[in-house]
């Protein structure tokens, strides 16, 4: 009766798939032990890992800069292109310069060409009114004192001309002699003036703003 229990009871238990065991749980997974490492051998482990991420940086740093380094020829190709660079620029700007040079002298040329133009055309109305009196004297009625006024009027049109050029007159007469815009051709006894002064202007000097064109020449008062 016994026997037959257990052998149903054993059927059954292989039917569910269940195998009984005496000492392992059904729910539970069996734990292998891992065998546990000292502190040292820790550190040992960690050190030669780190040694060989060094070795693994080291080596790839040395590859990038392989890489990025170019080579003789990319050098000799750089370098040609930038003096092929400097060379057009150092062309283009001697060409330019050049050009300037000829602007400037063919503008010097024509300043110095037609410097005097603006005094001539002032000078024009003087040389007119000097024709009339020319003309007007060869006539047979002509009246002196008209020739006189007109030869007036055109001395003072040249004088004005030349004023408006900074051509000034020098004032000599009863002024003490300076040889720096005198010059003496003479000496006159004179009761006018005193002595070492200018008594008579023989040919008038003129300035130029502050420059001496000509010096006036004069006859200076002393004791013969």
């Amino acid at each position: 009766m016994t026997k037959e229990t257990n052998t149903k009871s054993n059927e059954s238990q292989n039917e569910n798939g269940n195998s009984a065991h005496p000492y392992l749980d059904s729910d539970q997974d069996m734990e292998i032990e891992k065998p546990e490492t000292t502190g040292i051998e820790s550190e040992e482990i960690s050190t030669s890992n780190i040694e060989k991420l060094e070795e693994q940086d080291v080596s790839s740093d040395e590859d990038e800069a392989d890489a990025k380094e170019p080579s003789s020829e990319e050098l000799a190709k750089q370098a040609e292109d930038k003096y092929g660079e400097m060379q057009d620029r150092y062309l283009r700007l001697n060409a330019e310069f050049e050009n300037y040079k000829k602007r400037m002298m063919r503008e010097n040329s024509d300043r110095l060409k037609y410097f005097n133009m603006e005094i001539i055309k002032e000078l024009l109305p003087s040389l007119d009114n000097l024709e009339r009196a020319i003309s007007h004297a060869e006539e047979a009625k002509s009246d002196p004192e008209n020739m006189l006024e007109g030869l007036q009027m055109v001395y003072k049109g040249m004088q004005e001309a030349f004023g408006k050029f900074g051509v000034v007159k020098i004032d000599s007469f009863g002024k003490e002699f300076d040889p720096n815009c005198h010059q003496a051709v003479g000496m006159i006894e004179s009761n006018e003036v005193p002595e070492n002064h200018v008594a008579e202007e023989c040919l008038t000097g003129y300035y130029l703003h502050d420059r001496i064109i000509r010096p006036t020449m004069v006859r200076v008062s002393g004791k013969g």
